[in-house]
């Protein structure tokens, strides 16, 4: 017994004729006689009653194509499933990040599972060269850092998501609030927080710490002590407008940035890092767009 033979037995049933079903499977009259026989011979029983007006199904025959008609129904929803399988997107996702990111991440993680929930998304956070070495170690499938060109690592495919600038942030009660750019030469007697980050950190030798006045308090890689810092002690410091832009409202409520004169048209960008002897994955060019339009 076999799927065509069943097929055979039930348009046989519903048509009463061996001509019209061999017409219907674009077959010969022998082959879906021969069909039925072998199918009678293996169930051991007749299943139709012929004569020259055509055939009709014996009471056994009628219990037959019951069940074949089941079966086939079976089938058809499983071939469907299958189908329905082979287009699902299963698998993970691992992606290591800076922590100013990690806002837009999860948000883009929410809207991204809700659209393809059979993909697991997991997410590292850490400073620039953890998230580099996560990469380039075959941990994370992508990580997302910000960076200069030439300070790049050419084992590694870049992708710039975003070009981004500079900008000194200060709590609005700061007496820095009222300036709209700012040269290194006017800052004096103030407490620096500086992200854990190369960029940030060559940025404030150059801008910040050349001035004896100025005084470093502290360097983290936890973005909200960074930014308590600033809105509770007083204190400055220099981020990505990507960063300021992925606080809480009522964070940034607090806040004034302002722009630096020397680092203004120093290009950075947010990069997408992925190894160069790996094939970025569909889910990962999707994740990548729909992370894009958060930024954008």
């Amino acid at each position: 017994m076999n799927i065509i033979q069943l097929h055979y037995l039930v348009d046989v049933g519903e048509l009463g004729s061996f001509t019209e079903a061999a017409k219907k499977n674009l077959m010969t009259v022998p082959a879906i006689s021969i069909s039925i026989s072998q199918l009678e011979e293996e169930l051991e029983v007749s299943l139709f009653h012929r004569s020259r007006k055509g055939v009709t199904p014996t009471p056994e025959g009628k219990k037959v194509i019951q069940h074949a008609v089941s079966i086939l129904r079976s089938i058809d929803k499983m071939k469907k499933d299958i189908a329905t399988l082979k287009h699902r997107n299963y698998g993970n996702i691992l992606i290591s990040t800076i922590p100013g990111l990690v806002s837009k991440i999860i948000n883009t993680m929410l809207g991204f599972q809700k659209n393809y929930p059979y993909i697991n998304v997991q997410m590292f956070e850490g400073e620039t060269t953890s998230v580099v070495n996560q990469v380039k170690n075959g941990i994370a499938d992508m990580g997302f850092v910000s960076f200069s060109k030439n300070q790049q690592d050419p084992s590694l495919n870049w992708q710039p998501i975003i070009r981004d600038q500079a900008i000194l942030v200060v709590h609005k009660s700061s007496a820095l609030r009222f300036k709209r750019n700012i040269p290194g030469n006017e800052i004096k007697d103030e407490t620096i927080v500086l992200y854990n980050d190369p960029y940030i950190k060559m940025i404030a030798e150059k801008f910040l710490l050349n001035d004896e006045s100025n005084r470093l308090a502290l360097v983290t890689n936890n973005v909200d002590g960074l930014f308590q810092m600033v809105t509770k002690g007083n204190a400055i410091t220099i981020a990505t407008e990507y960063t300021l832009n992925s606080l809480p409202l009522y964070i940034k409520d607090e806040l004034i940035s302002i722009s630096i004169n020397e680092f203004t048209t120093v290009p950075n960008y947010l990069w997408r890092i992925t190894r160069k002897d790996q094939e970025n994955s569909d889910m990962i060019e999707q994740f990548t767009n729909h992370l894009l339009s958060q930024l954008t």
